[in-house]
């Protein structure tokens, strides 16, 4: 178990108290005791409890204490200490016998593969990778060194996967994109015959989808999270450092940039171009020419129902209110 030493060390940082304090545990406040290492970002939890090692951005008063660690940013200490205490599987090197593997396959150093997963002609595989029960990995389809893909994931023919990638439950990369065309006949489907990149350092959550290309290919770029339930259609590129949150959806051939956060709910038009560093509110619509390093909003808030009717019978008569209101400036004349 680490000591408050080894821990202040991996933050850059010193010790106020006991370096040798040990702790077995993470904790929530008030959750804890002397083997507990808590986390404080606020100081509304600062209160009367016992903890081993204390983490925070301020000194507390009221915390009973072994060790303290200040640090500037909480959240960014999380990142860097929880790896200690992660109780995440690591893989083996085993390869079930239950699991289907195809012909061609190469598969790295320290991979593991588990039952009923299926891989394959033509895949190659990178050390250390861990492949969980009911993954479903296409022909001629590449991953890299120490990716995670968890149960059920789907992993369509010819996508590449970079390097630390993981990839949540239910995950579907390399679907179908949406391509129709209408005819006499009805809706013709345009066969999508493109690919998908993903680039390393990805992150993708449960049950998103990202599509694969009608032609040329879907990429994902290095370092890019993406939450659960997020739709990315076709021949989309994100750029490095982006961050999509929960329901959002892509159109296809939009082009995100680099370090762009798009928030919950964000509907995004295709063959839009979203520059570098744009950040959109939760519900925001974005289409047309943006520009980078703004923050766009359109997403109504909250309000009582009341008033939400009273909005909505005054925008049905804005036309009418604006053609008066043209009147009277231009001095009586109708518009």
């Amino acid at each position: 178990m680490p000591s408050a030493l080894e821990i202040a060390r991996i933050l850059d940082s010193t010790v106020e108290g006991a370096e040798d304090a040990v702790v077995e545990r993470v904790a929530l406040p008030g959750d804890s005791d002397r083997g507990s290492l808590v986390f404080l970002s606020d100081r509304k939890m600062d209160s009367d409890f016992q903890a081993g090692i204390v983490i925070s951005s301020f000194e507390p008063r009221k915390v009973r204490y072994d060790a303290l660690i200040r640090v500037s940013s909480v959240r960014l200490a999380m990142a860097r200490v929880l790896p200690l205490f992660d109780w995440h599987r690591r893989p083996s090197g085993r390869i079930s016998r239950k699991a289907s593997i195809g012909r061609n396959v190469e598969i790295g150093e320290g991979t593991e593969i588990m039952d009923f997963a299926y891989v394959g002609n033509n895949v190659r595989i990178g050390r250390n990778v861990l492949i969980y029960p009911h993954v479903y990995v296409g022909d001629n389809v590449e991953i890299g060194d120490d990716t995670i893909l968890y149960p059920s994931v789907y992993v369509g023919e010819r996508v590449s996967i970079g390097r630390g990638v993981i990839i949540h439950s239910g995950a579907r990369i390399g679907a179908d994109g949406f391509g129709y065309e209408r005819s006499e006949r009805g809706w013709e489907k345009i066969p999508q015959i493109g690919r998908v990149v993903i680039e390393d350092d990805v992150e993708i959550g449960a049950n998103s989808t990202i599509d694969r290309a009608t032609i040329g290919e879907t990429r994902i770029g290095r370092g890019t999270k993406i939450d659960n339930l997020v739709q990315i259609a076709h021949n989309v590129k994100v750029g490095e450092n982006s961050m999509i949150v929960a329901q959002t959806g892509i159109a296809g051939s939009t082009r995100i940039g680099r370090w762009v956060i798009l928030a919950g709910q964000v509907g995004v038009a295709d063959h839009v171009h979203v520059p570098d560093g744009v950040i959109a509110t939760a519900k925001t619509g974005l289409s047309g020419r943006l520009k980078p390093n703004t923050v766009y909003s359109s997403g109504l808030p909250q309000m009582e129902r009341t008033t939400y009717l009273r909005v909505v019978a005054i925008l049905r008569r804005l036309p009418e209110l604006y053609g008066k209101i043209r009147k009277i400036i231009d001095g009586g004349k109708d518009i």
